[in-house]
């Protein structure tokens, strides 16, 4: 068993209360262990169930073999939760989580992204080397499936995949992919998330249903690998990544040179637009002109400057452009701020 070395810390006032698990990453079971010390409640035939107030958590474990092994979560919570997983130094055990409904936090070096439903982010795949720390927003019904799966264990049930996690993470490298649910797969989310809501047959539809969803996602990255749309990040590119959005931020009152970023972060321009589209599932200069755009309302919305001041001062050399940029993105004039 996988030690679960540390839990519930917690900040200040009760209103902004949130709640830190600290798992060594691995089976499900630590997840259980956490949520058993956590919230003082047993599991009962493989399922965590927890209601109190606004708080209404349903965690259920399926074990299809050794190290193949799905958990279908269904929660909310009355403040935030964040589970912070030490990698458990195992390459080829493989994490794939998929959300059907909400969204969840992830923090990298302190920088935080959404992986969230209906998005290119839908679906987190990563292996045991990959730290991660996950904030559950409180108010926000999470509905998700995690699989874990070890290499072994795909031997058994599906060798014709073990080519494609070479590939996914070749000389066992920390590495992390996001994708998008496919409509496939969306639709046998919604059918198994029934299924675990049923009384009548639950446990063997629940697990055909996991079955096709697996190997539906295993055809689904396959395609995308093939047609060059899934890009893993190493844990070096997040944190790279990070560093150069903060670089980005820093000069939104001037210009942004793709050839300089580059340089300055040591790696080609192509991967710099590849890494920064994966994981902020836009452009380097979309990212750059919603951020003048962001600091642009800012600025207008606390009345000490004028549309002239603003647009100028954001590198804007004519203020039509600028007044033009700004509707585009926020959806009114910049005059209008002003106003409101």
């Amino acid at each position: 068993m996988i030690y679960l070395y540390a839990i519930n810390h917690q900040h200040m006032n009760e209103e902004n209360l949130n709640t830190l698990v600290s798992i060594k990453e691995g089976n499900t079971w630590n997840y259980f262990e956490a949520f058993e010390k956590l919230y003082g409640k047993s599991i009962v035939d493989n399922r965590f169930s927890y209601k109190q107030g606004t708080t209404n958590i349903k965690s259920t474990l399926y074990t299809l073999l050794s190290d193949f092994e799905f958990m279908v979560n269904q929660l909310t919570l009355n403040k935030v939760l964040v589970i912070d997983r030490e990698p458990d130094e195992m390459p080829d055990f493989y994490h794939i989580n998929i959300i059907k409904e909400g969204k969840v936090i992830q923090d990298y070096n302190n920088e935080q992204q959404y992986m969230e439903a209906g998005t290119p982010k839908g679906i987190f795949l990563y292996n045991g080397l990959f730290p991660l720390k996950s904030s559950f927003p409180a108010k926000h019904p999470l509905r998700s499936v995690t699989f874990k799966v070890s290499k072994q264990a795909l031997k058994t049930v599906m060798p014709e995949a073990i080519p494609l996690f070479d590939n996914l993470f070749e000389n066992d490298e920390p590495k992390g992919y996001h994708a998008h649910l496919s409509p496939q797969m969306d639709r046998l989310m919604d059918d198994l998330l029934n299924h675990e809501n049923s009384d009548y047959g639950r446990f063997l539809l629940v697990n055909a249903k996991a079955f096709e969803l697996f190997t539906e996602f295993i055809t689904t990255t396959k395609k995308l690998l093939a047609e060059d749309e899934l890009h893993g990040l190493h844990v070096d590119d997040y944190n790279r990544l990070m560093l150069i959005k903060e670089e980005i931020l820093g000069k939104v009152e001037s210009k942004i040179s793709m050839d300089e970023l580059a340089q300055q972060f040591a790696i080609s321009v192509s991967k710099l637009q590849r890494d920064f589209k994966t994981l902020f599932s836009c452009s380097v200069y979309q990212f750059f002109t919603h951020a003048k755009m962001d600091e642009a309302y800012r600025r207008l919305k606390s009345g000490e400057f004028s549309v002239t001041e603003v647009g100028y001062d954001l590198g804007y050399n004519s203020l039509s452009k600028f007044s033009e940029m700004f509707k585009k993105i926020k959806g009114i004039n910049p005059s209008e701020v002003l106003t409101v």
